[in-house]
């Protein structure tokens, strides 16, 4: 092995022992014990308190440690309560989604995707992929636009007047940012969304809103494919078989649950 090999294995073990060490500071938190000191943190991973400090202040300033200034004890920070709250968020819906997913899937023969809304994107949480060769797929995790895409549109559709001004400002083109305006009314009305070539060329798909207990929208699901095979009359009947599937999820979520028990 080289010298330069050796320097770079050496920095790449350096930095997966960093990141070892930052997940054992969280790990020293429970039920039990929700705040500690800096001494408490470094003797129950065995680290210098020096060290211990540098990725407490590294930890402090991603929001994931709060230090209480008075009794200069650490806890658990806000940024981790918000990731926990996305996860679980994830974890059940895709619970749920997924044998209707499955469903549709057999239905159109085409991949089906579930997002979820995250800050200003969407990110692909789930997908049964396309039977047919020839498919389209999202990697799971990736973050794509709000404005572009039956998936995009169909969230954005469904959010308030001032979170949509700040997705409009992504928009590419005065153009399309009028185009993008007028669909929205038109999305929430028709209960879909649908796009062709529109942030792929080649790539056409339909999306459906998933409703929560509140009625808010922060999930979808969407069927996509190449554009040769989305002709009209196939769009017409993936549309009928995707908003039956997001109802489905959408009462097991409990939406249906609640619009029932208000109209007793």
């Amino acid at each position: 092995m080289g010298e330069v090999e050796m320097l770079k294995k050496s920095k790449d073990s350096d930095s997966l022992r960093t990141v070892q060490r930052a997940l054992d500071i969280l790990n020293c938190f429970s039920l039990q014990e929700t705040e500690l000191t800096l001494t408490e943190i470094a003797n129950k991973i065995s680290l210098a308190k020096s060290t211990t400090t540098r990725l407490l202040g590294t930890l402090e300033q991603n929001g994931l440690i709060k230090k209480n200034q008075e009794t200069l004890k650490y806890k658990l920070g806000s940024r981790l309560y918000y990731l926990g709250y996305i996860a679980g968020k994830s974890i059940q819906i895709r619970e749920i989604s997924h044998p209707f997913m499955k469903k549709l899937r057999d239905e159109t023969t085409e991949t089906v995707n579930l997002y979820l809304l995250e800050n200003e994107f969407r990110v692909c949480v789930d997908q049964c992929e396309s039977v047919q060769s020839l498919r389209h797929l999202v990697k799971i995790g990736e973050r794509l636009p709000l404005w572009a895409g039956a998936g995009g549109k169909v969230l954005l559709a469904y959010q308030d007047r001032e979170f949509q001004k700040q997705i409009f400002r992504y928009v590419d083109s005065e153009q399309r940012l009028q185009k993008l305006q007028s669909e929205l009314s038109a999305i929430i009305e028709e209960g879909y969304a649908s796009s062709q070539d529109e942030r792929e060329v080649g790539l056409s798909a339909i999306a459906a809103p998933i409703f929560g207990v509140d009625g808010e929208v922060s999930a979808c699901i969407s069927v996509s494919g190449p554009t040769q095979r989305f002709t009209p009359d196939v769009m017409e009947r993936i549309k009928v078989s995707l908003k039956q599937c997001a109802s489905g999820i959408s009462e097991h979520n409990g939406y249906m649950e609640r619009k029932a028990a208000n109209e007793k």
